[in-house]
């Protein structure tokens, strides 16, 4: 017991103290969608040096034990865990932003998510799964959003049929009480089905409002409509994926070299920070130097390989040599030719 102290003060200094290691975890955890609070108790509870498995198994565990829990008569929505914080019980509630984001509505973009896309896609592309669409509201809800808006076919609110399964449709209703969710138009013409095409409200909304499309679909046709709208679809097209019931964009939406995913949701892109990531290998990286990712234990190591240092040091001895014997030459006497 008394040897598992001393290991231990160390990491809880470095939990109590803002340092470059916890600062760059806190961002990475922040990135998956968890607030500095939650991954700083995680880590607290843990260790600095835990793993990130680890570290975001605690950090599932700890959501899912404090989700609201409410009597058997309030209504579904009210007791969902996958109700975001800033929705309060009660029949007025209206989203508030959150603290740790630190972004205003009027600096973050508007988003436009095409909801038969991300239900499908969160039913694995079997059923029309209305629970994929609540967690991506709450994604950009706990992001700062205000100004969100899902497109979602009318006939999605009828009875499902074995042939198009729909689940939790009550999302569908509270979003649509929330003024989120828009229903597009369709009708029954002699016992057929009239329905609009849903895509076109979603390009032409997210090109009339400046805002940001968020589905996997490419919208090759609408492209060729009109070229304004092709640029729309390439630059604010945000994709996305379903890890464990998790709602995960790309935090490069427009690849390697372009921008974050915190500056892609922005009208006016911030300067893109200089912290490098955290290499997920930690101590057990056996890549050395040709690591890509930051390594806390190896900042005062030089990652210039062998042969670079000794080249560096031979050029810093070669430009001494030479100022020496500019001083000589300087400082030599002139002798007369007489």
């Amino acid at each position: 017991m008394d040897q598992t102290l001393p290991s231990q003060s160390p990491a809880s200094d470095l939990l109590d103290a803002d340092s470059e290691e916890l600062s760059l975890r806190v961002d990475f955890f922040r990135k998956l969608g968890y607030s500095s609070a939650e991954v700083r108790a995680a880590l607290k509870k843990l260790d600095l040096n835990t793993d990130t498995n680890s570290v975001l198994g605690e950090l599932v565990r700890s959501r899912t034990g404090t989700a609201p829990c409410g009597s058997d008569s309030e209504d579904r929505s009210h007791k969902d865990p996958l109700l975001p914080p800033s929705w309060a019980v009660g029949p007025s509630r209206i989203p508030q932003k959150p603290v740790e984001w630190n972004n205003s509505d009027a600096e973050l973009r508007p988003i436009v998510i095409d909801g038969s896309n991300v239900a499908m896609s969160h039913g694995n592309k079997e059923v029309f799964s209305c629970r994929g669409i609540q967690l991506a509201v709450n994604f950009f809800l706990d992001r700062g959003h205000n100004t969100i808006t899902v497109f979602v076919p009318t006939w999605r609110k009828e009875q499902p049929r074995p042939d198009a399964p729909i689940t939790d449709q009550h999302f569908l209703m509270e979003l649509e009480k929330r003024k989120i969710l828009v229903f597009t138009p369709s009708r029954r013409v002699g016992g057929k089905r009239v329905v609009c095409y849903d895509d076109r409200f979603i390009v032409k909304v997210a090109y009339e409002s400046d805002g940001v499309i968020v589905s996997n679909d490419t919208y090759r046709d609408l492209q060729g409509e009109r070229p304004e709208w092709k640029k729309c679809i390439e630059e604010r097209l945000l994709m996305f994926s379903f890890v464990n019931d998790k709602f995960m964009p790309p935090d490069d939406p427009l690849g390697r070299h372009g921008p974050s995913l915190d500056n892609f949701l922005r009208k006016n892109p911030l300067p893109t920070e200089q912290k490098r990531q955290l290499c997920p290998y930690d101590k057990k990286c056996t890549y050395g130097i040709k690591c890509k990712f930051y390594h806390p234990e190896r900042s005062s190591q030089s990652y210039l390989s062998l042969a670079d240092e000794l080249r560096e040091k031979a050029q810093i001895s070669t430009g001494k040599e030479e100022k020496k014997c500019q001083i000589i030459t300087k400082t030599a006497p002139v002798r007369s030719c007489s």
